[in-house]
């Protein structure tokens, strides 16, 4: 019930652990007080002064009554407290959870997909969608001095692999996630792991040895697409950053898209076009550009769903290509990414103090990884040009966290507390059985043996119920052949106490 790997503390939650344990709580107490009295009884009957003032308090369980002991009134005042300290402080002990592997018949699929934000998702645009994915990484990596170590995880699907290379995982299907979401509870989350394929950017630096090739920039001006040639924006600092898609890879194993990206010295503002790479500009660019090749790869993610969040916790890819047609006519639209860029990669720049920093090919992949699969989503917004973006679910395990009590030492010594002294409080008991005390002691049992000779030690006290000296009580065990019996005996007397014989009726 209170383990955090129980399915029952699962199945429970918190507001209904809080109603067992102090349903519980509640019932060991009783069990604790009803034997208490009878352990009290014995107690002060093996005293060797026992008073009729001690018996009367330890029946009413009176802290207050004239005449007790000191001992027996700490002793009602601790089992008194005991249920007040015990409620508040399994109480203080709400923060912990239970997890449990659950099945989730809801249809689902996993693919190019956003995430599902409400009444924004009619944005449906690759800006929004770039935007949404990369603003994690943006504001890790504008404060952060060195890289983190690797797979490093940013937002609801974007990947550091390493320094070079950066993927953006499929999703779980939005309408899934929203349904999820809709049902968590405060303090509730979901964890799904599973196998997922992935857009990938890598950074090729093997652009150092063609910077000086006319025939390769020629192959990349005229397999460039969306626009065709070298499109750049200024930065408004005396550098352009510029950049050439393309659908096929250049001089690579892995035929696929490619990116060419770089800043480079330029005083032309807004947006331009060069489709010949003889132009001044183009020749700066070739000096300055990095190269970039995307492909789809298989890929392993784990997201945490809560009632407003959605948030990868891990991920890594193989390595292993995945299917490629998505790409077919989807290279990032240059209106739609150079405005961004330049807001996003112009700290890195060669008149910015980061210009060398760590982050700079970190975030040169991520934005490139990041633009290509907004584009392909933008483009491709359900299953009926590329069923290859969705696909059913892999190798997926999905986990229920709710919001429990910490199942730690302290609320197992809390529970443990009571168990313990009614163990202690039987034991005593039942070691003590010849003790002459029944568990139906008390007025009755010594009005009907009381010596009558012994009542003028109450005198006085037939109204008020208080005595004014503290009087002795003894219970004595008369051993008779026919009829043994117990008797009250007020006041110094003489006679010894006895023991009960569990083979003889006393009356």
């Amino acid at each position: 019930m209170i383990g955090p790997a129980w399915s029952l503390s699962w199945k429970l939650g918190l507001t209904n652990q809080l109603v067992v344990i102090g349903l519980l709580l509640s019932l060991m107490n009783e069990c604790t007080g009803i034997l208490a009295a009878t352990f009290f009884l014995i107690v002060e009957t093996r005293r060797k002064t026992p008073t009729l003032q001690n018996y009367e308090a330890i029946i009413k369980k009176s802290v207050f009554l004239d005449k007790a002991d000191v001992r027996w009134r700490a002793s009602f005042l601790l089992l008194t407290l005991l249920p007040l300290v015990l409620s508040v402080a399994y109480k203080k002990l709400i923060g912990g959870s239970s997890t449990m592997e659950i099945q989730s018949q809801f249809p689902r699929y996993y693919g190019l997909v956003p995430l599902p934000l409400g009444t924004l998702n009619v944005m449906n645009n690759s800006i929004y969608y770039m935007i949404n994915a990369s603003v994690p990484y943006m504001v890790a990596s504008s404060s952060a001095r060195s890289t983190p170590r690797f797979p490093a995880v940013y937002g609801f699907n974007t990947i550091l692999l390493d320094n070079t290379s950066t993927a953006l995982l499929d999703l779980p299907s939005p309408d899934f996630l929203s349904s999820i979401q809709q049902n968590l509870t405060i303090g509730e989350s979901w964890s799904i792991s599973a196998a997922v394929d992935g857009t990938i950017a890598r950074y090729n630096a093997s652009i150092s040895s063609y910077r000086d090739n006319d025939a390769f920039w020629t192959s990349a001006l005229n397999h460039s697409y969306n626009p065709t040639g070298l499109s750049t924006i200024s930065l408004y600092n005396g550098y352009q950053i510029g950049m050439i898609n393309g659908l096929q890879s250049l001089h690579s194993e892995n035929p696929g898209p490619y990116c060419l990206m770089g800043f480079f010295k330029g005083n032309a503002y807004g947006l331009h076009i060069y489709s010949k790479m003889t132009e001044s500009t183009s020749l700066a660019f070739r000096q300055a550009a990095y190269m970039f090749e995307i492909q789809r790869e298989r890929c392993q993610g784990k997201w945490t769903v809560t009632r407003g969040s959605i948030q990868l916790v891990s991920g890594s890819c193989t390595g292993e290509r995945a299917e490629q047609v998505v790409f077919n006519s989807t290279t990032p639209y240059y209106a739609d990414t150079l405005p961004l860029l330049s807001q996003w990669l112009s700290r890195y720049s060669p008149t910015n103090s980061h210009s060398q920093s760590p982050w700079l090919v970190p975030s040169l992949t991520t934005s490139v990884a990041s633009m290509f699969w907004a584009r392909i989503i933008y483009m491709n917004p359900t299953n009926n040009v590329y069923p290859e973006m969705y696909y059913p679910p892999t190798e997926e395990i999905i986990r229920s966290t709710r919001l429990t009590l910490q199942a730690n030492w302290g609320l197992y010594l809390t529970l443990s507390i009571h168990p313990i002294l009614c163990t202690m409080m039987l034991l005593s008991i039942c070691f003590c059985y010849q003790t002459p005390v029944g568990t139906g002691f008390g007025l009755i049992s010594v009005l009907a043996s009381i010596r009558r000779d012994s009542l003028d030690q109450l005198r006085g006290a037939g109204l008020s119920g208080t005595l004014t000296k503290t009087v002795p009580m003894k219970i004595v065990v008369q051993d008779s052949r026919s009829h043994p019996r117990i008797r009250y005996s007020l006041g110094d007397s003489l006679e010894t106490k006895g023991q009960l014989d569990i083979k003889e009726t006393y009356f």
